[in-house]
């Protein structure tokens, strides 16, 4: 699709819901009691936290605002993307806790005696706590590094899972039989996504165009299953259409009457409607 996108306004409001661009941690009553949990469960003496949801609730939105307030008060590492391999998990690891160059380990004793010698005698002192997101994905082998990793009191792992239909992930034995504490972001509500989308405008100074679509958020909350990700998904194309008649056909945008076909035909374009 191409436009002028040096005089199309339609081009910012689009990319304001691009995923894994544009972080914007927005306050919902869900995601504020999973943060307060989050936070206690962190300066708590757990070894293993759980942490989970469903594909697209804002799991990895959470993380990084715990993240980004955190790391300035604690020593704390967030890995967004898993790793199959485990010389190359405990360099990382290495890597950010000191951040020098990690030579190469033979495996995890090794990294365990290095690692050692670098910080203070006190080790209570030093215990860093890990997020690792999409934790599903890594191999048991390394999950069950990282859990003697966790025994030895100098880390502390919070894992981020999906929770899917067709596998619960609480029934994993390694995450069943020992996590110490678990947290559930839960499915959004209809009012949260209102909140969320009237927000997401207000924070990028496009309050105008939620006009766009606030008649239609409950149109939006259906076909989208109330899925954070699936609302910028579909927001995103919403807006790539308004921005093709803008430029092509500016009558469309015109005419106020046309907001409903064109989320309509979005949901189709997106997959979220059947034709």
């Amino acid at each position: 699709m191409i436009t002028d996108v040096d005089t199309n306004r339609f081009y910012d409001v689009k990319n304001i819901f691009v995923e894994g661009k544009v972080f914007d941690y927005i306050n919902l009553d869900k995601s504020v009691i999973a943060y307060d949990r989050l936070s206690n469960a962190i300066n708590k003496p757990l070894k293993l936290v759980l942490f989970y949801g469903k594909p697209g609730s804002g799991k990895t939105f959470l993380l990084e605002k715990i993240y980004s307030d955190l790391r300035g008060k604690y020593p704390i590492v967030f890995f967004p993307r898993p790793f199959f391999d485990e010389k190359q998990f405990l360099k990382s690891l290495f890597e950010e806790v000191f951040a020098i160059k990690s030579p190469i380990f033979s495996g995890y004793e090794e990294f365990l005696a290095i690692y050692k010698t670098k910080i203070p005698k006190k080790s209570e002192d030093v215990v860093v706590t890990v997020l690792l997101d999409e934790a599903q994905l890594y191999p048991n082998d390394l999950i069950e590094k990282i859990r003697l990793m966790a025994d030895t009191r100098l880390f502390k792992f919070l894992f981020t899972v999906h929770k899917t239909e067709k596998e619960d992930v609480l029934a994993k034995d390694y995450f069943k039989t020992r996590i110490w504490e678990s947290i559930e972001l839960a499915d959004s509500t209809f009012e949260e996504i209102k909140t969320y989308l009237e927000k997401k405008f207000i924070y990028h100074n496009k309050l105008e165009y939620f006009t766009h679509i606030k008649d239609f958020i409950s149109f939006i909350f259906f076909v989208t299953n109330g899925n954070l990700r699936s609302v910028n998904k579909l927001l995103f194309k919403v807006f790539e259409l308004y921005e093709y008649y803008e430029a092509n056909k500016p009558s469309i945008v015109i005419n106020s009457s046309n907001r409903k076909k064109i989320i309509e035909m979005a949901a189709i374009a997106t997959g979220f409607l059947n034709a």
